[in-house]
């Protein structure tokens, strides 16, 4: 007898299985359905679309068709009212001058020959100024540093003394244009900086000193 008892339950069992899964398929039936619907829909507003860019396209087309033909009849009217330039008239021929009778040569002047150019005065060699040896040696005196170092010599400079650090560059040419004499400039120089004497950028460095100082 149980054993029926545990049949029946298990066909109740698979019953409910059953029509959960019915219930399952109905839902998505349901769903699709939906779907349908609005795909439709959707199909629909798009054939309405479709006819209106149809008929948007075939009003654009004629009033292209009006434009061309107005264009047409504004180029007719226009080449209609361009008036043809009139001939220009031939100008009257100039009367001839009358020939003026010819007039005796007159007799020939001799020029009378010109003074001899007197030559400059040579200047006296002993009493001209000297030139000042320190600017034919150096160069044109500046009032600033910088204007004595080009640009080729602004990098020489920054790489060979001081070490590609150009703060510390800027900061020097400052403090030595504050100085009052080149020995003083010499002596901030020796005091701040290990300089190789006998470097080409260390004597072009001082050349430029000298200008700043004279």
């Amino acid at each position: 007898m149980q054993e029926v008892i545990n049949y029946f339950k298990s066909l109740e069992a698979r019953l409910a299985a059953l029509e959960a899964q019915l219930q399952a398929q109905q839902t998505k039936i349901e769903e699709l359905e939906t779907l349908k619907l609005v795909l439709e829909n959707h199909l629909s507003s798009m054939e309405e679309h479709c006819s209106m860019l149809e008929e948007h396209i075939a009003t654009l087309g004629n009033e292209r068709n009006e434009l061309l033909s107005r264009i047409e009849e504004l180029e007719n009217v226009e080449e209609s009212v361009i008036p043809e330039s009139p001939e220009t008239p031939e100008s009257p021929e100039e009367p001839e001058t009358p020939e003026t009778p010819e007039t005796p040569e007159e007799p020939a002047i001799t020029p009378t020959p010109e003074p001899a150019p007197t030559p400059a005065p040579q200047p006296d060699l002993f009493t001209e100024e000297p030139v000042a040896p320190k600017a034919a040696l150096y160069g044109k005196p500046v009032e600033d540093i910088r204007q004595a170092i080009s640009l080729g010599d602004r990098f020489l400079y920054q790489r060979e003394l001081f070490s590609q650090n150009a703060e510390l560059m800027q900061r020097t040419l400052t403090e030595l244009n504050a100085l009052a004499s080149f020995d003083e400039a010499l002596q901030y120089i020796n005091s701040h900086f290990e300089w190789d004497t006998e470097s080409n950028s260390y004597q072009q460095f001082l050349v430029a000193l000298h200008r700043r100082f004279g």
